[in-house]
């Protein structure tokens, strides 16, 4: 047993010793959760026990291994402006290549982004999941839920003995956005920040905590629905008229096309060069799930070198498109495989073999968009114990695992943690969300 799987076997102590004192202070943080800020589309944010516990130490290792990650995309990047025939390999549309050339990629690589992955806890490897660099979210999930374990005696016990920690996330955030605005226009320049997604898709509780961190650091930050933005050809204004010099996007690149005759001044104000967009339309070459059959793409390696190679044969799970695989193996086969479209975000059409039965995956496998749809190589999650909800039933039970890195400016800053008593850790199943523990050891 290693240290990480000793500090949860002691959490889980802990909260045996007294079983009427854990469900009751379970309640507490269910109760919290209800009346907290962290309510997405009406619904409150589900939570176990037990806080997700990390070392210092496996912290460390993560951001060692972002900063390779991170090598890597930059070459793949580069090469995407550099080539046109490697730039072919993304298949994406006209009006999407166009404003990715228009971006500066060289300015942030990426300016947030949140890494997602599958960790084993006892042998440390990992298989990523998911590069979420359009819309990154759920940081006021993790600070609600760090407030909601303060009701917890355990929590405040373990804390104190380990010298256990959250991750900060909005502050940085804030530190990074003007870092980067200062790299484009100038050591002292302070811009009129604007916070914008199309409201009905995001976490409007969320942009409003960040906004007050931003005004807090001294920049003036507005939250409005894209649709609000005006252009005049030389100035970009929110709904009240402000001035804006900054954005940072939340409105993901998929949303951006959807809604693009109604995006226009955003639009129109980004290719003028009136305002600097946080991030920019080049972070969907790495948030298009595309990525991961572009990284194992022949002309993807002859980019690296033999131990980035060998990092991508690790670490991305085999991925292809459904239209060019043996749809007679990968029906016959369903509990390799998961299939994913290219473009979406919040789990949205995924199937995985291991959540179907034989017929109800071979329908899938023949029916659905063989174009749009990824194939990818299925990585069982790791397990661990927690005590919550199954059901209305609360009690110990074992959860899968998924672990997102949040990456300011390429620095990674925090950890996302969540579970599910099903393989597929989707709002769509019973994914709940943990806050994450740093803890010395």
């Amino acid at each position: 047993m290693n240290q990480l799987q000793n500090l949860n076997a002691q959490y889980l102590a802990m909260a045996a010793e007294n079983p009427a004192r854990t469900a009751t202070d379970f309640e507490k943080i269910v109760e919290y959760m209800k009346g907290s800020s962290a309510i997405h589309h009406g619904e409150y944010v589900r939570t176990c026990f037990i806080p997700k516990i990390f070392t210092a130490e496996n912290f460390e290792f993560f951001r060692s291994e972002i900063k390779t990650l991170y090598g890597i995309f930059q070459k793949v990047m580069d090469a995407y402006y550099a080539d046109a025939g490697y730039r072919a390999l993304f298949g994406f549309p006209p009006e999407l290549e166009a404003l990715i050339l228009r971006s500066d990629h060289t300015l942030s690589l990426l300016p947030m982004a949140r890494i997602d992955f599958f960790y084993n806890e006892a042998t440390g490897d990992y298989k990523f999941c998911e590069f979420n660099t359009d819309g990154t979210s759920a940081m006021n999930e993790d600070r609600e839920l760090h407030l909601a374990q303060s009701l917890s005696r355990v929590y405040r016990a373990f804390s104190a003995e380990h010298a256990g920690y959250p991750c900060e996330l909005f502050d940085s955030w804030a530190d990074a956005f003007l870092k980067i605005y200062r790299r484009a226009k100038g050591a002292d320049a302070t811009p009129h920040a604007a916070i914008v997604d199309y409201m009905e898709c995001g976490t409007a509780n969320e942009f409003e905590e960040f906004q007050h961190h931003f005004i807090a650091k001294g920049i003036p930050t507005v939250v409005c629905d894209v649709r609000q933005l005006q252009f005049d050809g030389t100035t970009l204004t929110g709904p009240d008229g402000q001035v804006i010099d900054a954005i940072y996007r939340r409105a993901v690149t998929s949303d951006v096309l959807h809604h693009y005759e109604e995006s226009t001044a955003l639009l129109d104000a980004v290719r003028a060069g009136a305002v600097l967009l946080l991030g920019d339309f080049h972070t969907q070459l790495v948030h298009n799930k595309t990525i991961f059959r572009i990284l194992q793409h022949p002309a993807t390696f002859a980019l690296l070198q033999a131990d980035e190679i060998a990092y991508i044969r690790a670490h991305v799970p085999f991925t292809t498109t459904l239209a060019e695989a043996d749809w007679d193996e990968v029906a016959a086969n369903k509990d390799r495989w998961i299939l994913k479209p290219q473009d979406s975000y919040g789990s949205k059409g995924i199937h995985a073999g291991v959540e179907n039965d034989e017929e109800s995956w071979r329908k899938l496998v023949y029916s659905v968009d063989r174009q749009d749809y990824l194939l990818q190589e299925f990585y069982m999650p790791y397990q661990t114990e927690n005590y919550g909800l199954a059901g209305d039933a609360f009690g110990k039970h074992s959860y899968y695992n998924l672990t997102g890195i949040y990456v300011y400016d390429g620095v990674a800053q925090g950890v996302y943690s969540r579970v599910s008593l099903s393989p597929i850790i989707s709002s769509q199943y019973s994914e709940k969300t943990l806050p994450t523990l740093l803890v010395q050891g």
